[in-house]
């Protein structure tokens, strides 16, 4: 999770049209590690557990089907 220091406008992860975001406001997911790389925003430490979405967006080949080829026996 980061909190937004300057306005910017993103697509969150699960949305197809950009917003603005404002200082103040959080972001998560992909969003908000592009946003700390840009500059846009600060991690921001939390005392409490990670949401089932913020865990989906960290780990995303956990949520995938493997693609592997059938064993023939």
């Amino acid at each position: 999770m980061a909190k937004v220091t300057v306005a910017f406008f993103g697509v969150p992860d699960g949305e197809v049209y950009p917003r603005e975001f404002a200082p103040g406001d959080e972001v998560i997911g992909d969003l908000s590690a592009v946003a700390i790389s840009e500059g846009w925003a600060t991690e921001e430490e939390t005392g409490r557990e990670s949401s089932e979405e913020e865990l989906k967006a960290k780990n995303p080949a956990e949520n995938k089907a493997h693609k592997t080829a059938p064993e023939n026996k």
